[in-house]
């Protein structure tokens, strides 16, 4: 992950899946408790991965991809 890789969210929001009431999670950036993984419902409001809410997030990225397997790997 880079710095150039934050998105503001005055920008954009992570999608919401249809049908879904909130978006994959994603690496967050909140003024109060930094950085960890979150997540936001339809209604606006963010969520850490330990269920606090949060109310200062700033910007936001997606996860990145997991690594590739290795040779030796099932």
């Amino acid at each position: 992950m880079k710095t150039s890789d934050w998105i503001s969210v005055k920008t954009d929001l992570p999608k919401i899946p249809k049908g879904g009431i909130w978006s994959l999670t994603v690496w967050i950036y909140d003024e109060r408790y930094g950085q960890r993984m979150g997540y936001v419902g339809i209604n606006g409001q963010w969520w850490d991965t330990n269920s606090c809410c949060l109310n200062h997030v700033t910007h936001w990225m997606p996860l990145p991809e997991d690594p590739p397997k290795e040779k030796n790997e099932s």
